[in-house]
């Protein structure tokens, strides 16, 4: 809102409201989706405070962004003055927390969980490309102090190799899986139909972030594909397209039956 309310100005550039919207809305959904996945767990009230006081970090990680646009600097690998470097820090700090959150959530998933086999895949499968996305924004981290790369280029490898691509796939990895998992619920399939359509668009998505990832570490721009990564981007997209058509095919021929 105060985006539009400014104009909508331009959304490129080190200083942007790109990274306070990108930011909220990411949080927002993986926020959304973690409590889904709570919602599916066994009620423990020790446990349940365990993962959900650490995940409301997010707010907090999110605020600090927003004050760093106020200001009008950078809110990401910001070392121009002590307080950038300190509210950095604190941010790496509260995104720690958050970790430490959806690691016991992700210990949680495989136990005993609410509902048919196939949502069950598909939370534990989610928050593993979690898990997996968290680890792409650590080497982001990590890039960013590593030979020849600079904190304003810190997620590129190589030439045009984009560390966000494979970070982004495995943080919303989850949401895309907990859909189809609510589809296949609703649509009249076998169980044995609904857990092969999980597995298939779990591999699917593992297909796309292994894709991303090669075409990083080879420094290829996100677009500028190999035979390789093309091929296995395809497979994925048909994987992940190919359940979601047959659940919501499914929930259709039942609404008119």
């Amino acid at each position: 809102m105060v985006w539009l309310a400014n104009g909508a100005p331009s959304l490129v550039g080190p200083v942007t409201w790109r990274k306070p919207i990108e930011f909220g809305i990411s949080g927002a959904i993986t926020t959304l989706s973690l409590a889904w996945v709570m919602g599916r767990l066994p009620r423990s009230p020790g446990w349940d405070w365990s993962a959900a006081m650490p995940i409301a970090f997010f707010v907090p990680e999110t605020l600090l962004i927003d004050v760093q646009q106020w200001r009008g600097v950078p809110s990401h690998f910001n070392y121009d003055s002590d307080l950038d470097a300190a509210v950095f820090s604190v941010m790496g700090i509260l995104i720690g927390v958050v970790a430490i959150g959806i690691a016991i959530l992700t210990v949680r998933a495989f136990g005993r969980v609410s509902g048919p086999p196939s949502t069950a895949l598909a939370i534990r499968a989610g928050m593993i490309f979690l898990f997996v996305g968290q680890l792409m924004g650590g080497l982001i981290l990590a890039n960013a102090f590593g030979p020849g790369t600079t904190v304003a280029n810190a997620s590129i490898v190589g030439a045009a190799g984009e560390l966000k691509v494979p970070h982004a796939l495995g943080l919303h990895g989850l949401q895309v899986l907990a859909v189809l998992a609510l589809i296949l619920e609703r649509a009249q399939v076998s169980a044995r139909s609904a857990l092969t359509s999980v597995a298939c668009c779990a591999l699917g998505y593992g297909l796309l972030i292994v894709a991303a990832t090669l075409q990083t570490y080879a420094g290829l721009g996100p677009l500028a594909l190999t035979p390789l990564t093309l091929i296995a981007a395809l497979v994925g997209v048909v994987l992940i397209a190919g359940p979601y058509l047959r659940g919501l095919s499914a929930i259709r021929r039942t609404s008119l039956a």
